[in-house]
């Protein structure tokens, strides 16, 4: 067959599949709409829509190029190294009291960690990264370099600093310190599943198990001795921080103890500073009676209360208030009630208002801030009134202080710490 025989055949070929195509033109139409949209449902949710999110994790490990991200794992290292705890809390934010316990102690096994390499993943949001950090370990004492792989979370601070959060780090992610981002958790679960990171893990575990065979003094600290500190220091932080609580649990009741005590000292100081101001207001307002007999004298102003003596005709006693029927008066120092009937009153004979009778006064005043010495026992009124309440009853020899004269006839007097009023008339010398 010659060349032209064959593009004479191709020819035919052609026209026979355009002429199918052309008949069956709607069923290519439908199919390649199909496939469109296809590939836009593919496309749209495809995890390889962005860096951000959890699209980053599906990506392949970037070795870093960032400076700021080098120097900041780097950091990590060397103060961890240094037991440098000061800076490893400024740099992975937060790092609990348990952590920043066991970094101390972990740290004195190690020398230094050497051959960093650092690779990244985009984080869930803008300038975040997950971090896999591969290095040799040196063990103090210990030539043999042990291969290990480290997990971080780094993102941005408030300041727009690259920092550390712990708060997904391996001691917190073990011990549920803190509270893990939802979103971030399901963003670690997806990086850890990654094909590439298994790998990584597989390969540095077999590194890791072949340098334990070649080195037993490496085995002995790794299986042994570090285990059984980490075990011992496990027992004696619990039993510390048991111990911690107790006394703040004990520090805390005894101040509560010391509160309540400080409180009921105050209550009853105040208590008895309200006694002491009663019992004073009561000596400013007492007068003086005599019995007219022999009385009995009563624990309560009740003629069936308990009976705790009698007093004789004659006696004088101070009267500090009524009940009822009784007068509240001094019995041998205690407080005690004894009938009415029995008792004439001194003011009945000797307390004036300046008359017997009620009459009004117009004349003559007394200079305000006058002290005047009473000549004679006086009852002290709540009101320009003979019939007013007794504010008080002064006695022979106290003294008043004016406080002003009223042409009523009567004057406002300062008498102790309690004002009252008194027949001007009485005043006057």
């Amino acid at each position: 067959m010659n060349f032209q025989d064959l593009k004479t055949k191709f020819k035919n070929i052609v026209d026979i599949c355009v002429e199918f195509v052309i008949k069956n033109k709607r069923y290519f139409l439908a199919g390649c709409i199909f496939i469109a949209m296809a590939l836009v449902l593919f496309i749209g949710t495809s995890p390889y829509t962005g860096d951000n999110g959890t699209a980053g994790v599906y990506r392949k490990f970037k070795s870093n190029k960032n400076t700021e991200l080098d120097k900041l794992i780097n950091d990590y290292y060397t103060a961890f190294a240094s037991g440098d705890i000061d800076t490893l809390k400024a740099i992975a934010v937060p790092m609990c009291d348990k952590e920043v316990s066991y970094t101390a102690l972990y740290s004195q096994y190690i020398e230094s960690f050497n051959d960093v390499k650092i690779y990244t993943k985009p984080g869930l949001t803008k300038d975040s990264y997950l971090v896999t950090t591969e290095v040799s370990l040196k063990y103090a004492n210990i030539d043999t370099l042990v291969p290990g792989l480290d997990f971080f979370y780094v993102e941005k601070n408030d300041q727009g600093k690259l920092y550390i959060n712990n708060t997904y780090g391996t001691f917190n992610r073990n011990n549920n310190v803190y509270e893990l981002d939802p979103q971030i958790s399901e963003l670690y679960e997806l990086y850890i599943r990654q094909d590439d990171l298994r790998d990584k893990r597989n390969d540095v575990q077999d590194k890791y198990d072949e340098v334990l065979k070649k080195d037993p003094a490496l085995a002995t600290l790794m299986n042994e001795t570090l285990h059984e500190a980490i075990v011992q220091w496990n027992k004696d932080y619990d039993e510390q921080a048991a111990a911690a609580a107790e006394a703040q649990a004990q520090a805390e009741q005894e101040a509560a103890e010391a509160a309540a005590a400080e409180a009921e000292a105050a209550a009853a100081e105040e208590e008895a500073q309200a006694e002491q101001e009663a019992a004073a207001e009561e000596e400013a307002n007492s007068y003086t009676g005599r019995t007219n007999a022999r009385a009995n004298v009563r624990a309560e102003a009740d003629k069936e209360s308990d009976k705790l003596g009698a007093v004789e005709e004659g006696t004088t006693v101070t009267i500090y208030g009524e009940e009822g029927d009784f007068y509240k008066f001094d019995y041998n120092g205690t407080t005690a009630y004894i009938t009415k009937t029995a008792i004439d009153l001194d003011s009945e004979a000797g307390a004036d208002d300046g008359a017997a009778e009620e009459e009004t006064t117009t004349g003559g005043s007394v200079a305000e801030g006058t002290v005047i010495t009473l000549t004679s026992t006086t009852n002290i009124r709540s009101q320009m009134d003979q019939s007013s309440s007794k504010v008080a009853v002064a006695y022979s020899g106290e003294k008043v202080t004016v406080i002003m004269s009223y042409a009523e006839g009567w004057t406002k007097v300062k008498y102790g710490k309690k004002e009252g009023y008194i027949r001007t008339d009485l005043l006057q010398q």
